[in-house]
């Protein structure tokens, strides 16, 4: 069970007749911000472009980003760059060599290492950056260098809460990225239609409830239905009898301490 990543797996049945969800699992809901951020991203790897992806925590910014990859035709070459916190701009080249699969130690001369990336992006490449709010300002300066490099044909992926704020301060990069993504809150609609996509429980449960779940305890947050559905799973492995229907959101909700 991983509720961030939305990998909720239960076979869930209530007894004294009221079956409340069954499933081998949840899945990734297709939202029409997923839709577009695979729309921006084949886009932008065409183009050879720089790419941001802001939203706020738990909108579901890393889910839009893996189904866009997920869904690049044949060509370049996908990478994910680990970005540790606060990250030199040593310690960002590295991690792209790292990523690269570049036999480069730590130790090297930064010269060597430059040209060994030179050499390796020479070929197309799509550098995945998530979290690049981490990032010092230098690293955000060599990540522009990278962009503006002629001889390496590279898409930079640059995502992360704040991460629009951060690339500010960076004007030469900013003024590089040819598409901005922001995954924002699902309206209430949205929440009652993509919600029994995501785990047949929300099938179960009434409009209204849904609606005052949203209101009071997810406002939106996709990460919090996810964590919603999760304590409704454990109330009724638990104790199948204590509650029943939309009784089992309230509780949840009560949990998240939003009800």
């Amino acid at each position: 069970m991983e509720v961030g990543g939305f990998l909720i797996s239960a076979e869930v049945e209530q007894d004294g007749g009221e079956d409340v969800a069954t499933s081998a699992g949840v899945g990734v809901v297709v939202t029409e911000a997923l839709e577009q951020t695979a729309s921006a991203l084949r886009h932008v790897v065409a183009a050879g472009g720089v790419m941001n992806i802001d939203g706020a925590p738990g909108t579901g910014k890393t889910i839009a980003l893996q189904y866009a990859l997920a869904r690049l035709p044949p060509g370049p070459d996908v990478r994910r760059v680990p970005i540790p916190v606060g990250a030199t701009v040593s310690q960002l080249r590295h991690a792209i060599a790292g990523a690269l699969a570049l036999k480069v130690r730590h130790d090297n001369r930064r010269n060597t290492t430059d040209q060994a990336l030179a050499t390796a992006l020479r070929s197309p490449h799509v550098l995945v950056c998530d979290d690049i709010q981490r990032l010092s300002p230098p690293a955000l300066e060599y990540l522009c260098r990278l962009a503006a490099d002629p001889g390496a044909p590279t898409t930079l992926i640059l995502a992360g809460t704040g991460s629009t704020q951060a690339l500010q301060r960076i004007p030469e990069l900013a003024s590089r990225i040819l598409t901005r993504q922001h995954i924002p809150p699902l309206t209430p609609a949205q929440a009652q239609a993509v919600l029994p996509a995501f785990h047949p429980l929300w099938g179960r449960v009434p409009p209204q409830h849904i609606a005052r779940a949203d209101e009071r305890c997810a406002r939106g947050n996709f990460r919090a239905f996810a964590q919603i559905t999760a304590h409704v799973i454990d109330a009724v492995l638990t104790n199948p009898l204590e509650y029943s229907g939309s009784a089992l959101v309230e509780a949840a909700c009560r949990r998240l301490g939003g009800i």
